[in-house]
């Protein structure tokens, strides 16, 4: 071989050299540049999740922070509850202690006189009050007749067989719904009746004392000359 045709055998070598070295370098470098993408994206992930992780971190601080502070809410509501409770049955125990006040009238029809005159009829009833206050009457009945007084009159406690005297007018053979007096204790009311209410002698009529707490007390009596 001459020295030629060595040259040009070293030249077509290196250039096949030349090539395949290109040929690894471009691979290896898309190789790289694809890698060093991957990398980024995972590292962008990384540096994600780490920050939610850093975020989770401190919620879940806030939450243990809330937690106990619910836990020493729950400690001091517990402590007021025994508390109240302690307080609810010593009132309990005071309660069965006391004697309970009982506001109660007694009432006794004497007489419905005078109805014979067919003018003017009086109805007579005895009131106690055994209790410890006093009892307000705002109002009475006699039959169908229904009357309330204009201010109600006033039964001091412990007072006993106090006398009211009802004035009943009488008009055509009924009693009256207007013109009514009640006289108590040196005081006379008049009172603002309805109703319609025959007018006889010998006749039972039934009827009730009514109190400004809503009570009722009945009575019945029988009307005379």
């Amino acid at each position: 071989m001459t020295q030629g045709s060595l040259w040009i055998a070293l030249s077509m070598v290196f250039l096949a050299l030349a090539a395949v070295f290109g040929t690894l370098w471009f691979v290896s470098n898309q190789n790289y540049s694809t890698l060093m993408a991957a990398y980024d994206a995972l590292k962008a992930q990384y540096d994600d999740l780490k920050s939610q992780y850093s975020g989770l971190q401190s919620q879940y601080s806030n939450l243990q922070s809330q937690y106990s502070a619910c836990q020493s809410q729950l400690v001091n509501l517990q402590t007021q509850y025994n508390n109240l409770q302690g307080q609810y049955q010593s009132c309990q125990a005071q309660l069965q202690q006391c004697t309970p006040i009982t506001t109660t009238l007694q009432v006794q029809a004497v007489g419905l006189t005078g109805v014979s005159s067919g003018t003017s009829a009086t109805l007579t009833l005895l009131i106690s009050n055994p209790s410890s206050s006093g009892i307000g009457i705002n109002g009475f009945t006699l039959g169908s007749l229904s009357c309330v007084f204009q201010s109600p009159i006033q039964v001091p406690a412990d007072m006993q067989g106090a006398m009211i005297k009802i004035m009943l007018p009488i008009s055509n053979g009924y009693f009256s719904t207007s013109n009514v007096f009640v006289s108590f204790n040196g005081q006379t009311i008049q009172a603002i009746c309805t109703g319609q209410q025959h007018a006889q002698v010998g006749v039972q009529y039934s009827g009730y004392i009514t109190t400004v707490s809503g009570q009722t007390y009945p009575f019945t009596v029988t009307s005379s000359s």
